[in-house]
């Protein structure tokens, strides 16, 4: 069996590929189609974005990744068994099951991103911390001992060796600061806004009253494993629900990688920028990475 990773988004630049983006022709291709979709040149918009054109910065992304995949199936031309999108990696997942076109989808990413932007705004100044090679079990330790203080920390993320945290800004930085003492683990990225936290389910009933019920999601080409619970979803309402779910529910890859092991997948595909999920899966399944780093080099060899 065959999957299909998409990333969650990251921090991702136009200086950061924009070689990738000069010569792949799938790119160029999706970026024009998206900026006729928008009415603005998406990659103008790009080359001059900044950290908070989070609209500008997601559609990028999502266009970056779907370009990765039209390169996929160029080269291999397989139908994936089942695919895996962890967190904003199911916006990538929508498209390639057929439950929302490329238009439909990237309009969903950008209308999507403005509403919870403004949202962000109101809520206040919480941040999500990336840690690194600190075990899930000292974590909950710690975040005990915060507790006891009267801080509250949330764990919004667990993927193997690296754990998302939440928590107000002035928090967050004295728990990198504890980080940096400690030997062996270190703060990976800092996000400027909570993900996946219990504080944002508003955001997700307004979501999906305001932004997901003008987008008509159809039934699945083939099944998706969610990143909320590890199940395998092949019906279009339970899908929709898993992608809003994940505005405030943690994401759990160990239930993703227990499924795919029950799935005795044999080959994963891990198709976008900037991802950490190709190092996660190397060790346990016979994995190919199909990043703006490496599309170049699969180009040449798709006209040899």
């Amino acid at each position: 069996m065959v999957g299909l990773v998409f990333p969650g988004t990251a921090p991702s630049y136009y200086h950061d590929i924009v070689e990738y983006l000069k010569f792949n022709q799938y790119a160029r291709k999706r970026y024009d189609q998206a900026s006729e979709i928008l009415g603005y040149s998406m990659m103008d918009a790009f080359a001059e974005a900044k950290e908070e054109d989070s609209e500008v910065l997601e559609t990028a992304f999502f266009i970056n990744t779907i370009a990765l995949l039209d390169l996929y199936y160029q080269k291999y031309n397989y139908q994936p068994d089942v695919t895996i999108g962890p967190s904003f990696g199911g916006m990538a997942t929508s498209v390639q099951v057929q439950s929302l076109t490329f238009e439909e989808t990237l309009w969903l990413t950008h209308e999507s991103s403005k509403f919870s932007k403004n949202w962000y705004k109101r809520l206040g100044n919480y941040q999500t911390l990336l840690i690194y090679n600190l075990l899930l079990e000292d974590i909950k330790i710690l975040i005990a001992e915060y507790k006891n203080r009267g801080i509250d920390f949330e764990i919004v993320g667990y993927m193997d060796k690296i754990i998302c945290v939440c928590g107000d800004i002035e928090h967050i930085n004295e728990l990198k600061r504890y980080l940096n003492h400690k030997r062996k683990c270190f703060a990976v990225d800092t996000l400027n806004y909570p993900m996946h936290s219990k504080i944002l389910k508003p955001l997700k009933i307004e979501l999906e009253k305001e932004v997901y019920s003008k987008v008509d999601f159809k039934e699945l080409k083939n099944p998706v494993i969610s990143d909320v619970d590890g199940t395998l979803i092949t019906d279009k309402d339970a899908f929709k629900q898993t992608l809003l779910n994940g505005v405030y529910q943690p994401v759990r890859w160990d239930l993703v990688v227990n499924m795919m092991r029950k799935l005795e997948l044999e080959d994963v595909y891990v198709i976008g920028p900037k991802n950490i999920f190709a190092q996660l899966l190397k060790n346990q399944f016979n994995t190919i990475n199909i990043s703006p780093e490496n599309s170049k080099y699969l180009i040449r060899k798709e006209k040899v």
